[in-house]
This record gives structure tokens, sequence and C-alpha cells, in this order.
């Protein structure tokens, strides 16, 4: 909890962080092993951010609801994961909410075919997921080229130890979006994204 209150102090005080999304992973040390905070956390302290949850758990039916109560927007699931893919996706939709799936670095791209049509974002992993500060995986950019060609219209990002070095490569993919986490935490928020403009765009 003192990790998390530090972490979004230090956003709300940037410049940069004014709108737009803030993305907030969720471990149940089964799916992944490690544990993270939990939803109660997140409720003492807001931020004035759009919410999104990316759920790397076992059992992505059992927190919709309350990720929902929270202001959670859009939820983020496991392909990998052990729940009915299209029970959560109708589940998630029904609550109003966006959602997206997840795809771990081992797992064929053709397991996600029969569910880009009714979600809105695909989330490739470009790390093995549970732990910050893993090294990247650039052959995880491959899923996303493959994705572009299996269906234009799903929006589709990157997560893990997504920087100014990686980044060039990363949006040369094809991506709309990337994740950045640790990276920016890493010294004065500002300036780290200002350089990861530059490497964007230089």
């Amino acid at each position: 909890e003192k990790d998390y209150k530090r972490d979004i102090s230090r956003y709300k005080a940037t410049n940069s962080f004014k709108e737009g999304w803030v993305h907030i992973d969720f471990m149940d040390n089964i799916f992944v092993p490690n544990k993270s905070i939990e939803l109660s956390v997140v409720a003492k302290y807001p931020i004035g951010l759009h919410k999104e949850a990316h759920l790397m758990v076992a059992h992505p039916l059992q927190w919709v609801d309350g990720l929902r109560e929270t202001g959670f927007e859009r939820i983020i699931f496991h392909i990998e994961a052990e729940d009915d893919t299209n029970e959560c996706i109708e589940y998630i939709k029904s609550k109003g909410l966006e959602v997206g799936l997840a795809i771990n670095n081992q797992t064929h791209v053709e397991k996600l075919q029969p569910f880009v049509d009714k979600i809105d974002i695909v989330l490739v992993m470009t790390i093995v997921p549970g732990f910050q500060g893993q090294p990247f995986i650039p052959e995880a950019l491959e899923k996303v080229r493959k994705l572009k060609s299996m269906n234009g219209s799903v929006k589709l990002g990157v997560d893990g130890h997504v920087n100014d070095t990686d980044a060039k490569q990363i949006v040369s993919s094809g991506v709309d979006f990337m994740i950045v986490g640790s990276y920016l935490l890493e010294g004065d928020i500002d300036e780290n994204l200002e350089t990861l403009w530059e490497a964007v765009n230089g």
C-alpha cells in the first residue's frame, strides 16, 4: 500500500498526467507467483484519470463487480486464465465496461482469433508477467504484426519493460499504445516522458 500511495502521489504531482488512462496491475499469486494491492487500496487513493485493470489472475470473473464498483472503465484479462474466455468477455461487457485480452509470449497468437471481433483491446506481453524490471522480449512484437493482419479494428498495445531504448521498435511494429510503468518512476516523471516521446518521434 505504501508503494502504491507513493507512486500515485508522484503521478498526481506531475504536469503530464492531467488526463488519460492509468493502467493498474492485479495479481493473485496463482496465475503469476506474485500478489498485488487490493481493490480497497485503489479506492483509498483516488486519481483523476480513467482506470483500466490488468488482471493477471486465474479467475477474472471474480474481480469484475469489485472493479466496476471501484470506478474502473476497462478490464484486461489473460487468454491463458482458467475462466471461460467468452463468458468473461460477455460478463464484462454486460457491466458497461470495455474489455481487453492479454497474451503471454509463449501463447500462439492464433488463440486470440475467435475473440478479436468481440473485444476492444489486445495487450501483448513483452515480458514474463508477474514482476517488474524483467528484460524486454523483442520476439513478442511479431505477435503485434500478426494481430494487425488478423483484425485491423482492435486496438493493440504492449506491456512490459517499455523504455526509451525499445520504444522506437515497439511503435514501428504497429502498436496503438504502450504501457509504461517503472521507466517513468525512475527519476523525474515529466523528464522521462519527454525522453520517451523523443525516442518515439526521433
